[in-house]
């Protein structure tokens, strides 16, 4: 799945600077703070031979994070006004602190 997100933030990066806005920085605290843009798997599990594994619940589980991206939902929130300071490139990296 990483890298298929990984081309869904490529395409929101795209879209971004055709717009004449910078691209995506620190994702962590955007997508968080917008859980609604990804459709939330709640029936499942992960079992492997002597494992039961984890059972998918509301909201983020080991078995499928934060659930599939809905990327016309993560356009809009990437092109919409005000959220732009959690985005930006400019935002120090937590490792940088």
């Amino acid at each position: 799945s990483a890298p298929i997100v990984a081309g869904i933030i490529s395409l929101l990066n795209a879209e971004l600077i055709a717009q004449g806005q910078q691209p995506l920085g620190w994702l962590n605290p955007w997508l968080y703070s917008h859980a609604d843009m990804f459709n939330d798997i709640t029936d499942g599990s992960n079992p492997y031979g002597c494992c039961d594994g984890f059972q998918a619940a509301s909201g983020w589980d080991p078995v499928t994070g934060m659930g599939t991206p809905n990327y016309p939902m993560m356009l809009q929130y990437a092109l919409a006004d005000g959220d732009a300071a959690l985005l930006r490139k400019d935002q120090p990296a937590a490792a940088s602190r």
